[in-house]
């Protein structure tokens, strides 16, 4: 069994709490958000290619403009 040190779902500010934590992290990784739309975060390496990370509720979807590039 896994203890919880912080127990986020159930709470009035579940999703506020949770988003937060979500762009602090992508924001240090590199990420910036979209301006209009808040769900899009997008990512460019030093050859000039575009990583886009959508995210809506508890899915993800990572996406490239070049699959031939490491980031």
């Amino acid at each position: 069994m896994y203890r919880l040190t912080k127990a986020l779902y159930g709470l009035k500010q579940a999703p506020r709490a949770w988003n937060k934590r979500i762009y602090s992290f992508l924001h240090a990784t590199g990420f910036k958000k979209c301006a209009s739309d808040h769900g899009l975060y997008e990512k460019t390496n030093d050859y000039g290619d575009l990583l886009i990370l959508c995210l809506y509720v508890d899915d993800v979807i990572f996406t490239e403009s070049n699959l031939k590039n490491d980031w």
